[in-house]
C-alpha cells in the first residue's frame, strides 16, 4: 500500500485541486492522509467534503512543513511513503498504477522519476548520479520512500525550513546509492513557485559541512573537491576557528594537497565547457 501524505495550511485557493487529483488515482491500494496546520482561510471546509475519500484528517498546530510531514509518517501503515504538496497534484489519474501495478522494486528503498514545473512547463531532472545529488535535489514530489527508510533513518530535521528533505535524502544516498532507483515517469505537476523556491540562510551557512560529511562516504576526490570549492568559503565566517581547521585537515586528508588544488582546475575547466 502507499500512504499519500499532504501537508497543509491555509491552501484554500489549491487544496480541493490536490485531493482530487489523489482520489481519482486508478490504482486500488493506497491511503491519504492530510495534516493541517489549523487553517483559518477555508481549508478545513474543503477537507471536511471529502471525509469518505480522506483515510485521515488532522488539524492540529505545528512546527513547520517537516514537523507536519513528521506527524504524517507516524500515522501512515504504507509500505511506502509519498509527500504531494497543497499547491501540487499528480501528473495524471493513472500515475500510481504506472509505477506500482507491474513492479514491486523489492531490492530498492527509494523510487523516484521526474515533475513538471507548473508555470516553466521544465521536466525536472532526470536521473541523478552522485555529482549531481551533491550539487542539486531531487524533487520531493517526485520520491517514493519506503516506509523503513525512516525508522532506519529518523525523519525530517525540523530545524531547517525548506531543505530538510535534501539533508534527509544526500544522508540516506550516500550510505548506499544502490538502493536508490530511477523511473523516466513523470510523477507530479509541483509549483516551482511554492515554499521551496528560495534556498533558506542557514542551509547555505552549513552546506558544506553537511554535503562534506556525506558525500566523503563515497570516497570520490572529485566530488570532495567540488564540495569544498563551491562550499566552503560559505562555512568559515559562520563557524568557530577550530571548527573551519578540522574541516580543512580533514579535506586535505582525504583528498590530498595536490588533488584539492587540480581539481579546482578541472572544476573550473568543466563549468566553462558546459556554459559554452
Amino acid at each position: 500500500m502507499i500512504s499519500i501524505i499532504t501537508v497543509v495550511r491555509n491552501g484554500a485557493s489549491t487544496i480541493e485541486r490536490t485531493i482530487l487529483s489523489v482520489i481519482n488515482q486508478d490504482y486500488p491500494d493506497f491511503e491519504y492522509i492530510v495534516i493541517d496546520g489549523i487553517s483559518t482561510d477555508g481549508t478545513l471546509e474543503i477537507l471536511h467534503k471529502y471525509t469518505d475519500k480522506i483515510t485521515s484528517i488532522i488539524s492540529e498546530p505545528d512546527a513547520g512543513i517537516y514537523d507536519a510531514m513528521n506527524k504524517g509518517i507516524k500515522y501512515a501503515s504504507g509500505d511506502w511513503i509519498y509527500f504531494l504538496g497543497s499547491d501540487d497534484i499528480f501528473f495524471n489519474n493513472n500515475t500510481l498504477s504506472c509505477i506500482f501495478l507491474e513492479s514491486t522494486y523489492e531490492k530498492f528503498d527509494v523510487i523516484y522519476g521526474n515533475v513538471q514545473f507548473l508555470h516553466s512547463k521544465q521536466i525536472y531532472d532526470g536521473e541523478f548520479d552522485p555529482e549531481k545529488m551533491c550539487d542539486k535535489s531531487i524533487c520531493h514530489q517526485a520520491i517514493f520512500y519506503r516506509k523503513e527508510v525512516f525508522n532506519a533513518n529518523g525523519h525530517f530535521r525540523t530545524d531547517y525550513k525548506t531543505a530538510s528533505d535534501y539533508i534527509f535524502n544526500i544522508s540516506h544516498y550516500c550510505k548506499d546509492i544502490t538502493k536508490w532507483h530511477y523511473i523516466s515517469t513523470i510523477v507530479a505537476i509541483y509549483n516551482e513557485l511554492g515554499a521551496s523556491k528560495t534556498i533558506e540562510k542557514k542551509f547555505r551557512e552549513n552546506s558544506f559541512e553537511l554535503k562534506y560529511n556525506n558525500f566523503r562516504l563515497l570516497n570520490s576526490k572529485y566530488i570532495s573537491s567540488k564540495i569544498f570549492w563551491s562550499s566552503f568559503y560559505r562555512h568559515i565566517p559562520n563557524h568557530s576557528f577550530l571548527n573551519n581547521c578540522k574541516y580543512l585537515k580533514l579535506a586535505v586528508t582525504d583528498i590530498g594537497t595536490f588533488n584539492l588544488i587540480s581539481n579546482l582546475f578541472k572544476i573550473i575547466f568543466t563549468k566553462y565547457i558546459k556554459s559554452n
